[in-house]
């Protein structure tokens, strides 16, 4: 079995890593997300995920391991119902990041309760015995039903939106306000594990798993 670093404090993406029989070490890279605000949330997500795995493979620890790295962003594909310059950036999108506190939760949340959205995950997982790289995309829908002023409130006293995209975990509380998911349900949680099979399928690695 290979040594993983997983580049990421998630522990949902440890947890997806686990499923699959990895054991990971979690080595958070700390890099300049804004310098990427340029590009479209897909293209953003793949560019933060591939800077996370270089800047893992840069750190000596890294040495002969495998190293997993994924960015996630949830973004409203309607742009013309939300108010101009809310949470939009340089790229012309309006993508949700994690909420900063429970006031800016509560905005993600309205802004997405009665809308459909898309959640884009970028992965990528180098080789460093061999030096070699791969990185996927994955792109799913999610649409929230329309929320009363009680049901936000509530879910706000939760604090499941603090630390997550979109401030919201598709595993957790916000599963009850959910009409449709379409995609891939793992990528919405953080880590696709269909695109990261392809990946160590291409790397000639073996799932423990299977």
């Amino acid at each position: 079995m290979p040594d993983i670093l997983l580049a990421s404090a998630s522990p949902r993406r440890r947890e997806l890593l686990a499923s699959l029989g990895f054991e990971s070490r979690v080595v958070p890279q700390d890099i300049d997300e804004t310098r990427f605000d340029h590009l479209p949330p897909g293209e953003r997500v793949v560019a933060l995920a591939r800077a996370k795995a270089k800047s893992a493979y840069g750190a000596q620890e890294a040495k002969g391991t495998l190293i997993i790295a994924a960015d996630t962003l949830v973004c409203n594909p309607d742009p013309a119902s939300i108010p101009a310059g809310d949470f939009s950036d340089s790229s012309g999108a309006v993508t949700l990041g994690k909420p900063r506190d429970r006031e800016e939760a509560g905005r993600m949340i309205r802004m997405l309760a009665g809308r459909a959205h898309t959640v884009y995950t970028g992965i990528a997982v180098i080789d460093a015995t061999r030096g070699l790289e791969e990185f996927a995309l994955s792109t799913s829908m999610v649409r929230f039903c329309t929320l009363s002023g009680a049901e936000l409130e509530g879910y706000l006293d939760s604090g499941e939106w603090e630390g997550v995209a979109g401030a919201y975990r598709i595993q957790g509380l916000a599963a009850v306000f959910i009409e449709e998911m379409r995609g891939s349900w793992s990528g919405i949680v953080g880590l696709p594990i269909r695109e990261l099979y392809a990946i160590l399928s291409r790397l000639s690695i073996q799932v423990p798993a299977l």
